[in-house]
């Protein structure tokens, strides 16, 4: 019986795609990738804890989901109440660096980041902040600054 036309071609493309459909799919080539609508909202992608009060110290803490991340240069963090009080830049841990596309190199902060204030020796406590930060998703897709009023406990 003779071959078809175009078989032979049909056969050798499907023995090609076949050894490399697995290769494709281990890089992740065909994997689905989550769209901009299935984003978590805000305050689930970073949730902030809070802040309380430690030795001589103001702690703020995030959870941030898997998949998202907050920009260091992003975080800022301000006496509300009183408004006059002056206080120093926020102590944090070293960052992941990542080359962002917008802002150039930054650091990024996934899983959870504890920010520190510390507090002078009879120095005025502030009693609420207004707390400023920006994450995205690792898709690409970035949220507006939030900014957040909390009492300090």
């Amino acid at each position: 019986m003779a071959a078809l036309p175009g078989f032979r071609s049909f056969l050798a493309l499907s023995l090609l795609l076949g050894a490399a459909l697995p290769a494709l799919a281990a890089d992740g080539f065909l994997k689905a990738k989550p769209k901009a609508d299935a984003l978590l909202p805000v305050d689930q992608a970073f949730q902030f804890e809070g802040v309380s009060r430690e030795a001589k110290a103001l702690v703020l803490r995030w959870s941030i989901a898997p998949g998202y991340y907050l920009y260091r240069h992003q975080l800022k963090v301000s006496a509300d109440s009183p408004a006059q009080l002056k206080l120093p830049a926020p102590e944090l841990p070293q960052g992941e660096v990542k080359d962002d596309p917008e802002f150039g190199e930054v650091q990024t902060y996934h899983g959870t980041l504890t920010a520190k204030i510390p507090l002078a020796a009879g120095a005025p406590e502030p009693k609420t902040l207004r707390v400023r930060y920006q994450g995205c998703a690792d898709i690409g897709v970035c949220y507006p600054p939030q900014t957040k009023l909390v009492a300090v406990r």
